[in-house]
C-alpha cells in the first residue's frame, strides 16, 4: 500500500451519515487483538485547550523518562501529525503498515468504520506495537459516544473548557454537551476539571458523583503571573514557582494549571514526575496555530480560535499583548461555525477584517 491509499483508506468514510455509537470501533479493535487494553492513558475532552493540555503533558512526561505516546486531531500541516510518540511523529512508511493491517480487518467487518474510527484504531494499535508507557489520548469530538472513548480505567481523565461547539451532535446549551463530555469519565477514576462556569461543574460533579470517580477542579486564583510577552511567560500556581512557558496567550497559563493539577496527581498514582522535568517540560514545548508568534516587525500571531470561546481567549490574549491597539484580522472560517458571533467578539479591537468569500 503506497502512501495515496494509506491516506484514501482513512478519508474514504462518510461519518455524518454512519450511526452513532461504539460498536464499529470495538468490532475493529478486536480484530486488531484488543491493543487498547494494555496500555495507561491520560484521557482529554473539552471545547477549547485540550490540544493544548495534551502537548504539555507529553513533553512533561518525555522529560520525566515514559514512553509517551499521543493522538490528536485534527491535524494542521500533515497528517502525521495525528499520531506522536515523545514528540516524533508517526513516520510515512509506519503510517503505510497500519493502514495496511486496518484495512485487512476492515474486510473481515459487516460495517465499514468511519475515518475517525480507523484513524483512532491506527494511533491504539500503533501505541501498542510500540510499547508506550502512557499515552495522552485527545477526544475527537464530544466524549460519551467518540471512538476514544472504548478505553475502560484511564489513569486520569481530563476536561477542559467546554463551551458552544459542534452544537448539531452535542446539544443546543452547554450543560448538554457537558454531559457529553462528562462521558469520558469512568468509575472510581479521577478527574481533572477546567475551572469554570458553576453550571458546567454542576453537570460534571453529578455524573462523576455517580459513578465514584474523584473530581478535582483547578484553583485559577492560586496562579500568579509573573512576567508576559510573545516569547515566553513565567508564572506560578500552588507549589510550582516561576515556571517558565515559552507558549505564549493568557489562556495558556490556564491550560498549564490543569496540567501542573495532572503532574501532582499522577504522583500519587504510581507515576513519579519531578519538578525538573516540569520545568524542562514546559519550556521546550511548542504548540503550532495557538497564538503562535510567527514574526516580530511587524507582530503577526496565527491563532486556530473556531468558536466564540476560543475567540474569547484570543481576544483576551490580544488586548494584553496589544493594549490599546487595534488588529488587523485575516480571517478564514469553516461555514458550519458561528462566525456571526466571533465577528461580533472581535470588531471592537479590530482595524480591519480580511477574508476571502
Amino acid at each position: 500500500m503506497d502512501w495515496n491509499e494509506a491516506i484514501a483508506l482513512v478519508h474514504g468514510s462518510d461519518w455524518k451519515h454512519a450511526k452513532i455509537g461504539l460498536t464499529r470501533m470495538k468490532d475493529l479493535l478486536k480484530l486488531l487483538g484488543n491493543p487498547q487494553k494494555d496500555m495507561k492513558y491520560i484521557h482529554i475532552a473539552g471545547t477549547n485547550g485540550k490540544g493544548s493540555a495534551s502537548i504539555m503533558s507529553q513533553s512533561i512526561l518525555t522529560k520525566a523518562g515514559y514512553r509517551t505516546g499521543r493522538y490528536i486531531s485534527p491535524h494542521i500541516d500533515t497528517f502525521n501529525e495525528r499520531m506522536s510518540i515523545d514528540g516524533e511523529l508517526i513516520s510515512d512508511e509506519e503510517l503505510r503498515e497500519e493502514a495496511k493491517r486496518i484495512k485487512e480487518a476492515i474486510r473481515q467487518m459487516n460495517e465499514e468504520p468511519t475515518d475517525f474510527e480507523i484513524i483512532t484504531a491506527m494511533a491504539f494499535d500503533w501505541f501498542h506495537r510500540k510499547h508506550c508507557d502512557l499515552v495522552v489520548l485527545e477526544v475527537g469530538m464530544g466524549g460519551r459516544l467518540d471512538a476514544t472513548n472504548v478505553i475502560t480505567s484511564p489513569l486520569c481523565s481530563v476536561i477542559m473548557h467546554i463551551g458552544l461547539d459542534h452544537t448539531e451532535f452535542l446539544g443546543n446549551t452547554v450543560q448538554e454537551i457537558a454531559r457529553e463530555k462528562a462521558g469520558i469519565i469512568k468509575a472510581h477514576c479521577p478527574v481533572i476539571v477546567y475551572d469554570q462556569a458553576e453550571d458546567v461543574l454542576d453537570v460534571i460533579r453529578k455524573y462523576a458523583y455517580n459513578i465514584q470517580a474523584d473530581m478535582h477542579v483547578t484553583a485559577p486564583d492560586l496562579c500568579e503571573m509573573e512576567t508576559a510577552s510573545l516569547h515566553e511567560q513565567i508564572f506560578s500556581y500552588r507549589s510550582h514557582l516561576h515556571i517558565r512557558l515559552n507558549m505564549p496567550g493568557r489562556y495558556q497559563i490556564r491550560n498549564a494549571c490543569v496540567v501542573l493539577d495532572l503532574m501532582d496527581l499522577l504522583r500519587t498514582h504510581g507515576f513519579p514526575v519531578s519538578e525538573t522535568a516540569i520545568r524542562e517540560g514546559l519550556q521546550d514545548v511548542r504548540w503550532p496555530g495557538r497564538y503562535e508568534l510567527m514574526q516580530d516587525a511587524p507582530a503577526v500571531i496565527l491563532d486556530g480560535a473556531h468558536n466564540p470561546n476560543g475567540v474569547e481567549a484570543l481576544v483576551d490574549s490580544l488586548q494584553a499583548s496589544f493594549p490599546k491597539r487595534k488588529i488587523i484580522f485575516v480571517v478564514g472560517v469553516m461555514r458550519d461555525k458561528d462566525i456571526h458571533d466571533m465577528i461580533l467578539k472581535t470588531a471592537p479591537y479590530a482595524k480591519e477584517f480580511i477574508a476571502e468569500v
